[in-house]
């Protein structure tokens, strides 16, 4: 699970794909202007964490309707469950990837493929405190302006 932990959030609203099934809480990102569950990969800035399930039995389920986003600010921090690897206090400092094998809503720190969190303090072997890329560091393909 990943949950803000400290500083400033704000809810965004934003379309989402069509057809798609999502977990209140999941990691998101923009593909095309729609919001769409986060995939671990090389094109991919986190953009937040949605805040409504959407079900495939969802009479909007198929539509593009808008979804609430919560959105950190550039110095917002998220407490992070780690889903690959075993949380430790060098992990500090180090950048990241998102438990794409197992669970995006949760992090790799064994990876650092992609980048996606900053860990910024070390809780505990399955837990750590980040930030996300697209706050910390944007980059040509960020979503930020």
């Amino acid at each position: 699970m990943i949950k803000p932990y400290r500083g400033s959030f704000h809810t965004e609203w934003y379309p989402k794909t069509a057809s798609e099934v999502f977990t209140d809480g999941d990691l998101v990102f923009l593909s095309s202007g729609y919001v769409k569950t986060f995939a671990d990969d090389a094109d991919n800035q986190p953009l937040g964490l949605i805040q409504k399930s959407v079900a495939a039995t969802d009479s909007d389920y198929a539509s593009n309707t808008m979804v609430p986003v919560l959105v950190g600010d550039p110095d917002s921090e998220y407490l992070c469950d780690i889903g690959t690897g075993t949380g430790a206090q060098s992990y500090v400092g180090t950048w990241v990837d998102a438990d794409g094998t197992y669970d995006d809503t949760k992090i790799d720190v064994s990876s650092s493929t992609y980048d996606v969190w900053l860990v910024t303090k070390h809780i505990s072997t399955t837990q750590a405190v980040c930030k996300m890329a697209k706050n910390t560091d944007p980059r040509p393909n960020s979503i930020v302006d």
